[in-house]
């Protein structure tokens, strides 16, 4: 038996398996001696916290003793609370998709997630980070989901799928401080006992290049462009080709651009820097607040670039600031030892010597003028109302700029530039003497002919520019609510849509707005979403700006159908058409997360609650018609397909005994690829005194009307042991 051939063939298998270990040793050996670098799972990164540009707070999670550390500023740096973790089963930095690593790197918490949670596997509340980041994506990174959460039932090392969990308690400490756009540093190991380290010179020159960054932006400069590693940009944010010719064409409608940075932070993660600032920008059509986000790698000459951007929009307090003349740009310190102090750069930065010379001219000729364009200067609010669009990049192709590219100068249209620009010698209209023609043989007398020149026709001044007043918005919001019923109504023939809602004539194609959906495009969308059998729609907050006559609307928007969620931002471009009615003249959709699936998740958990109790309440009562009900016919039921088969066990199964007690506690939902996942405890008894408890799991599937159970789970707890 000993020495049977399964045993040998065993054996053999044991000794092939050491052996190849031992040969991928020496291979790894040969190849690192040859020089030779093999893609790793993991760097072993040692994060650094240096001593210039930290913020207020931050997270560091050292992966390798499972520790979790929350440092506040206090001058210096101090660890304030230090909690055990757990991260994911497999070590080193995550590489792809649901290869259970937690990833290594700079990354900022996103937003909370309150409600709809497994409780065993995330303690009920979740915070989520924004893996991939930009140099993430240029290096080839996937997965998602990586989250700081808890566990309902304790921790253990290395147990989570790539995410951190920490203890219920501690969870409940720290969590009011994991405000959106926290910084948390995941790394192989942290020494909080070398925090912060001396700057050799890096964070603050990375400091000052953001800096740098922003006046060239304000000054419209082409210069603003040499920042920025182009391929490696089109890789990690979006293409930069397309990126810059937008810049251009907005640096020549723009009479002014204005950015003031406050708070520029700078990390080191492996292989890169991030620098990041809240950040208000203004200029000739609106003003705008937000957290700009930069990512900075070495290029083959050692020079900073930026590989990548992202922009969160968020209410900081600094347009109130701007409309109070209050809001002052920070001051860098210097980076010589020469005792300058900050300078402060012109808007109108010269692209040339001879643009500088005339600059100096006409700044010389206006008084107060060049204080008034000063960067670091309290700005002076328009008498335009302005307002803050929203424009959101969770992880999602960042623009550099908070306009949008077709928004235009709405504070000076062309004819005034024109009429200003008009000396008075100009505006008067000479009339030409012609000469003078005396009429042969005839007997009238001469007389001197005066023709006057040949005028062209006036121009008509354009109409006023649209003003959003609460009326105009109401009129528009209601027409966009009119729009999104009649685009997912399956009764309304296209042709219908489009001569209710649409400019068919100049949809797309209006100069000045951005090529987004065709009419085509847009009809093949609709169909698309409308083969589902069923579609739910959830709509975010209108967010409406005016572009001379043009109205945009961004419409945060998730649909919900038998092929899953879909979730992104519809942008409209309405203008009056015939009959004074608003019209669409140009439509686009962008795909990306709005936080509307906790909505849906709510709603939704309120509807299948309701059916789970009907099911419970069937089930007790042994009413198998209702019981049956409640499931899908291709359910499954611990090993039983179809509805069919599930009314033939439980009728033979209520005729020798029937449920006494059917009582669930503790449901919790999360979101399913197919519908909802419900977990809940559930306790059983029966007519013959027969009683279990255990954790039932039930696959929640909607048909357009009700949800229904797809599939069913059951675990039960071991009996408890007798002392």
């Amino acid at each position: 038996m000993w020495n049977s051939p399964a045993r040998r063939v065993a054996g053999a298998l044991v000794r092939c398996r050491a052996t190849g270990r031992r040969f991928c040793r020496l291979l790894a050996a040969g190849c690192l001696g040859l020089g030779l670098v093999f893609p790793a799972y993991a760097d072993n990164w040692q994060a650094p916290l240096y001593d210039e540009g930290l913020p207020s707070h931050l997270v560091a999670v050292d992966k390798h003793r499972q520790s979790f550390l929350f440092f506040e500023r206090k001058s210096p740096l101090r660890l304030k609370y230090t909690f055990p973790c757990t991260t994911g089963q497999v070590p080193g930095d995550k590489q792809v998709v649901n290869d259970k690593r937690t990833p290594e790197g700079i990354y900022f918490v996103e937003y909370k997630i309150a409600s709809g949670l497994d409780f065993a596997e995330y303690g009920g509340v979740a915070y989520t980070l924004n893996y991939p980041n930009p140099v993430d994506r240029l290096r080839g990174k996937t997965g998602h989901g990586i989250w700081i959460h808890s566990k309902g039932f304790g921790i253990f090392p290395r147990d989570t799928r790539g995410c951190v969990a920490i203890g219920l308690q501690d969870i409940d400490t720290v969590g009011p401080r994991l405000v959106p756009g926290t910084a948390v540093v995941l790394a192989h190991a942290v020494d909080e006992n070398n925090v912060p380290q001396r700057d050799d010179g890096t964070a603050r020159y990375l400091r000052h290049r953001m800096q740098q960054w922003s006046d060239a932006w304000a000054a419209r400069s082409e210069k603003m462009f040499d920042f920025y590693d182009g391929p490696a940009y089109s890789k990690a944010t979006e293409d930069f080709g397309r990126f810059r010719q937008n810049k251009q064409r907005l640096f020549k409608m723009l009479s002014f651009i204005k950015i003031i940075n406050r708070d520029i932070h700078v990390l080191q993660g492996p292989g890169y820097w991030v620098t990041w600032s809240e950040q208000f920008y203004t200029a000739s059509n609106l003003s705008t607040e937000g957290v700009r986000r930069l990512y900075w790698q070495k290029d083959k000459q050692g020079e900073f670039r930026i590989v990548g951007m992202e922009w969160t929009p968020r209410d900081m307090g600094m347009l109130a600031e701007f409309k109070q003349g209050k809001l002052i740009a920070q001051a860098l310190p210097v980076l010589s030892d020469s005792g300058e102090g900050p300078t402060r750069p012109a808007l109108d930065m010269p692209e040339s010597a001879a643009d500088e010379k005339a600059a100096g001219t006409a700044a010389a000729a206006a008084d107060g003028e060049k204080e008034r364009l000063l960067a670091a200067d309290a700005l002076v609010p328009r008498n335009r109302p302005t307002r803050i669009t929203g424009e959101v990049n969770w992880g999602s192709g960042a623009t550099l700029d908070t306009l949008r590219p077709d928004e235009r100068e709405l504070s000076l249209t062309g004819d005034e530039t024109a009429a200003q620009a008009e000396t008075p010698q100009e505006k008067a209209a000479p009339a030409q003497a012609m000469s003078q023609t005396v009429a042969a043989g005839e007997a009238q007398a001469t007389a001197t002919v005066a023709t006057p020149a040949v005028q062209e026709p006036a121009t008509p001044p354009p109409p006023p520019a649209l003003e959003l007043t609460p009326v105009l918005r109401q009129e528009l919001s209601t027409r966009v609510s009119a729009w999104l019923s009649a685009f997912t109504d399956r009764t309304q023939r296209p042709e219908a849509l489009e001569n209710a809602y649409y400019d068919s004539g100049r949809f797309n194609k209006v100069k000045g707005l951005p090529r987004g959906s065709s009419l085509a495009q847009e009809r093949r969308e609709r169909q698309r979403l409308l083969r589902s059998p069923w579609l739910r729609v959830y709509p975010g907050q209108q967010d409406w700006s005016v572009d001379g006559q043009t109205a945009v609307c961004r419409l945060p928007l998730l649909f919900v159908g038998r092929q899953g969620l879909e979730e992104g931002v519809r942008e409209l471009w309405w203008q009056r058409g015939e009959g004074d009615a608003f019209r669409l003249v140009a439509s686009r959709w962008t795909p990306g997360r709005q936080g509307l699936a906790t909505v849906y998740l709510e709603a939704a958990s309120g509807e299948a609650s309701a059916m789970l109790e009907r099911w419970r309440a069937a089930w007790e009562k042994a009413d198998l018609d209702a019981y049956v009900d409640c499931y899908t016919a291709d359910a499954v039921q611990q090993g039983r397909r179809g509805a069919r088969f599930l009314r033939q066990q439980k009728q033979n199964l209520w005729q020798r005994v029937t449920p006494t007690l059917v009582q669930l506690s503790g449901m919790r939902f999360s979101l399913d690829r197919r519908g909802l996942r419900a977990d809940m405890m559930q306790v059983y008894a029966d007519s013959k005194g027969m009683s279990d408890r255990g954790t039932k799991t039930l696959l929640l599937e909607y048909d357009g009307a009700d949800w229904r159970i797809a599939r069913e789970d059951w675990v039960a707890e071991p009996p408890a042991r007798q002392p």
